[in-house]
């Protein structure tokens, strides 16, 4: 049987903390671009559109702190 030490044990809960934010940031992102394309209003669309945005920068911060951890 396999032995994970305290520090492999950090590392593959945070990974997996850091892989469940990606995935409902990405859900978050999609159904932000999606809300773009279906409003009618401007002011609707201009107000999803920046929130796909802040979580494609959310995004790309999770990212990052998965490549460290690598």
């Amino acid at each position: 049987m396999m032995q994970i030490n305290d520090m492999e044990m950090k590392k593959i809960l945070d990974q997996g903390m850091l892989t469940r934010s990606i995935i409902e940031n990405q859900t978050a992102m999609r159904k932000c671009q999606m809300y773009t394309e279906m409003a009618k209003d401007p002011a609707v669309k201009g107000f999803f559109k920046e929130q796909a945005k802040g979580l494609e920068d959310v995004l790309g911060y999770f990212n990052k702190g998965m490549a460290e951890l690598q």
